[in-house]
């Protein structure tokens, strides 16, 4: 990152710091910043670098390189914005010139020194049909996985300085406490990050993604097209849902977000969830292709069962939505049915 991109992520920074509950200069430089973020999709991973170096540079380098580079900043910034009082503590300042010079070195070394590898390698684990896992993280952190998803994550996962996983599906993730290294989850065009905290993501491919939070707090953010949205922030017993082409977020809150995992248990959670999403999960939980002779178009079913076999779940959807149904070995074909 060049200084030049560094001044700017710095004014912005200090902008809002001193900005004490102003709403509307708030905005104003939320606007500039995403402006910024939507020219380039590098963007983001440069503004997440300096927000971690913002907030968790906690002494400054060593290295003296950065005194004549951070000398000349500083001089620009007070010919250039006069009437601005921009509250730096100086080691932070420091610390973010010196990034634009070595930045690779002092991402990594700040805290403690790590060895880097020039390649990252990526692990991926999975859950077949039928099948919920447990995984334990490089850094501790515990997923469940639900069936038919998965999930994939560096190697060195505990050493980097924001722990990044990539998800596919549904998972649960119990999040080791680490301010020092965010935990960033990317799902389905969505951004989840957190520090240490307990939530639930769910990013069916071609559906609404969902992330709920039972424990902490969570900043959740739309990915689309490479612009990223401002981050909506989440308490236990909240959920923020993504429309279908993710580029817009709305926050609700839940009576108990634990009904959201209760698929970890076997259990399943229908609250007028379409037909079509329905059949999808029981698919993945039985391991098992559903086939019907129509596509239950604006029908949705409100339902709750408690671990129980296959058979007995296709009985109740039987009653209530008066459909025929036959098994031939892992395939069921539905016949006829009408919404209620």
């Amino acid at each position: 990152m060049d200084q030049e991109t560094w001044k700017f992520v710095l004014d912005y920074l200090s902008a809002k710091e001193n900005a004490r509950g102003n709403v509307q200069k708030i905005e104003q430089e939320e606007k500039k910043i995403q402006e910024w973020l939507s020219k380039d999709p590098k963007h983001q991973e440069e503004l997440e670098q300096a927000l971690w170096l913002w907030q968790h540079t906690s002494a400054p380098p060593q290295n003296e390189e950065w005194k004549e580079s951070f000398q000349t900043i500083q001089a620009s910034l007070i010919e250039e914005a006069p009437q601005k009082t921009i509250k730096l503590k100086w080691w932070m300042a420091a610390a973010a010139v010196f990034a634009a010079i070595t930045l690779s070195t002092l991402f990594y070394k700040v805290q403690q020194p790590v060895v880097q590898n020039e390649e990252i390698a990526w692990i991926t684990k999975s859950a077949a049909s039928g099948k919920v896992i447990n995984i334990m993280l490089p850094d501790s952190s515990e997923i469940w996985l639900n069936s038919g998803s998965s999930i994939s994550f560096p190697k060195n996962l505990q050493h980097a300085g924001l722990r990044t996983v990539k998800l596919k599906g549904e998972a649960f993730f119990n999040v080791k406490r680490d301010p020092q290294h965010p935990f960033i989850v990317h799902s389905s065009n969505i951004r989840t990050q957190v520090l240490g905290t307990s939530f639930n993501i769910r990013a069916w491919e071609g559906h609404e993604a969902e992330v709920t939070v039972l424990t902490g707090k969570v900043a959740v953010s739309s990915d689309s097209a490479g612009k990223q949205s401002a981050a909506i922030y989440l308490l236990p017993n909240q959920k923020a849902v993504a429309d279908l082409n993710h580029a817009k977020l709305h926050l609700e809150n839940i009576e108990d977000a634990r009904t959201a995992i209760g698929w970890r248990e076997g259990k399943l959670v229908f609250d007028q969830q379409p037909v079509k999403e329905v059949f999808e999960a029981l698919e993945r939980k039985y391991a098992v292709k559903i086939i019907s002779d129509q596509s239950f178009k604006d029908c949705k079913l409100t339902a709750k069962f408690n671990n129980i076999s296959l058979n007995e779940v296709l009985q109740t959807i039987q009653m209530t939505l008066d459909i025929q149904y036959t098994i031939n070995k892992q395939t069921i074909y539905i016949k006829g049915g009408k919404c209620n």
